[in-house]
């Protein structure tokens, strides 16, 4: 019996064996299933935040790209402040300034907050009665402080407005290229408002009044910089802000109204723009100047009726010259009496400078005639007579009027000193001249007009030597692209030693008078040479 019984014992313990194995067997791979099953979900839960995450970096990026490009296409906004009609605008500036364009005369710019949304303000024109409101009136100064402010105010908030609506709308329009869903199309358009919104909020929070009396200048302005007035009244809060702000727009008013109240008849967008200058005498401000003058005026060509250097020495012609490579149009220039024949050589090695001597030729659309001044005086106490100098004038006047004959005609031509050009009357339209340092416009008659030019170096060093220091003088002529007719031109005269004023003044000639002129030019019968 005992043996029996620990036979049936040992046979049920194995047989319950393989049972136990196969139950651990199955418990593992239930452990092992669970184990995969809850590693497969952590990783599509990590799986489903990186795509989150990865979606909210997409937008973001392509909202703050469409927030970008839409302050780029943000157009101008149109603002009247004080007697300014004005388009004001803002864009992506990491300088953060405040940037006013008073066309043609340059940019006046304010460090006024930081980066990175600047904005412009360019001014298009003035009122003349408003203008004259403020400048002449008893309480003129006290009517538009009242007022100027919330102008300002007023017009930034409508910009800043208008830019988040189109940012907000080219957020929109990115994000529906982008991703093609209407919940991320959503989302870019508020990430775009967002990031935008927040760039104005921390532009104005780190705005600086006092930046409105600490101007810097560009352009033909940086020759007056007491347009905005004395850069020790800092604003230290609102009122003064108010105040330098209205100092501003009163200096401004003056000043601007030069401009933009110009007449603007004969003056088109294909008007052909000459600049003439004459006597620069070694005055390196003068290239500075002139090439101002020439961005600013969108000049198409330099006519120089010379005396560009004191002596005509090689060492002036060497330094000095250099300064006509600045000039990006073409440089049309004839020899005075102060430039001798190594001032010539010295300016025919730039490509843009046109030598004239007893020559006609086309630059920019105009015929142009020249010829050198025949005398070569540098020094005053050693100069031919009178008489004799008188020939050799007129000698060089006759040879530039028989230059102009054999090639058919001519549109402008130059010579430096004014006698010159009596015998060109009647057989061009306009002469230019120089060497009196005085600014004169006669009637030659039988339709020929002399323009003589002031000193644009301002008589050079010797300036220094005069009680009421000379301007520096220049004119741009307008010709109409057809006709070739003188339509207008603008006289600008800028203040040197001790001073910080410019005048400028334009003449425009009556259409009646052109036609005149045409018709007189064109049926003149020229006097023989000699006569």
């Amino acid at each position: 019996m005992p043996d029996r019984h620990v036979s049936v014992t040992q046979r049920l313990k194995s047989a319950a064996r393989p049972v136990r194995r196969g139950a651990q067997a199955m418990g593992r791979g239930v452990g092992r299933a669970g184990r995969a099953t809850r590693s497969r979900w952590r990783r599509l839960r990590a799986s489903r935040a990186a795509r989150r995450l990865a979606t909210a970096a997409a937008v973001l990026v392509v909202g703050t790209a469409a927030a970008a490009g839409g302050l780029i296409l943000v157009g101008d906004t149109s603002a009247h402040i004080g007697p300014f009609h004005t388009t004001m605008a803002l864009h992506p500036d990491i300088h953060g300034e405040t940037i006013v364009t008073v066309p043609p005369l340059g940019q006046v710019v304010f460090d006024s907050h930081d980066g990175p949304i600047g904005m412009n303000l360019r001014l298009d024109s003035v009122d003349p009665e408003e203008a004259q409101a403020i400048i002449n009136t008893p309480d003129g100064v006290t009517t538009a402080s009242e007022n100027l402010a919330s102008e300002v105010t007023d017009a930034v908030v409508r910009v800043a407005v208008e830019a988040l609506a189109i940012v907000t709308l080219c957020g929109l329009l990115v994000g529906a290229l982008t991703f093609r869903t209407m919940r991320r199309t959503l989302l870019t358009g508020l990430a775009s408002l967002s990031m935008t919104a927040a760039l104005m909020g921390y532009a104005a929070s780190t705005l600086q009044p006092e930046s409105i009396s600490q101007p810097r200048y560009e352009g033909l302005l940086s020759y007056a910089p007491s347009v905005v007035g004395d850069a020790e009244d800092i604003a230290e809060n609102y009122e003064e802000y108010v105040a330098n702000l209205q100092k501003f727009v009163t200096n401004i008013s003056g000043f601007y109204a030069l401009a933009t109240n110009m007449p603007q008849i004969g003056v088109d967008d294909d008007t052909i723009r000459v600049m003439h200058v004459s006597d620069l005498h070694l005055n390196p401000s003068s290239w500075h100047l002139m090439e101002t003058i020439v961005e600013q005026f969108n000049i198409d060509v330099v006519a120089d009726t010379g005396d560009m250097n004191d002596w005509g020495s090689e060492q002036e012609a060497d330094i000095f010259s250099r300064g006509v490579a600045q000039i990006s149009v073409p440089y049309v220039f004839v020899k005075g009496n102060h430039d001798s024949a190594t001032t010539v050589a010295a300016l025919a090695a730039y490509d843009n400078v046109v030598i004239l001597d007893g020559e006609v030729q086309e630059v920019e659309g105009l015929r142009f005639a020249g010829v050198a001044d025949p005398r070569f005086t540098p020094d005053k106490g050693n100069q031919p007579s009178s008489e004799y100098a008188q020939q050799m004038l007129t000698q060089s006047g006759e040879r530039l009027r028989e230059a102009i004959e054999d090639a058919g005609g001519a549109d402008v031509a130059m010579v430096h000193e004014p006698p010159m050009s009596l015998p060109l009357t009647g057989v061009v339209p306009l002469v230019l001249a120089g060497h009196t340092h005085e600014r004169a416009v006669q009637d030659l008659g039988e339709g020929t007009t002399l323009m003589v030019e002031g000193s644009t170096g301002a008589s050079g060093l010797r300036l220094f030597d005069t009680e009421e220091p000379l301007k520096m003088e220049l004119d741009v002529l307008y010709f109409d692209p057809d006709t070739k007719a003188l339509t207008a031109y603008d006289s600008i005269s800028v203040g040197t030693v001790g001073e910080s004023d410019i005048t400028l003044e334009r003449t425009v000639i009556p259409v009646d008078e052109q036609a005149a002129e045409l018709e007189d030019g064109a049926t003149a019968s020229p006097t023989p040479p000699g006569d």
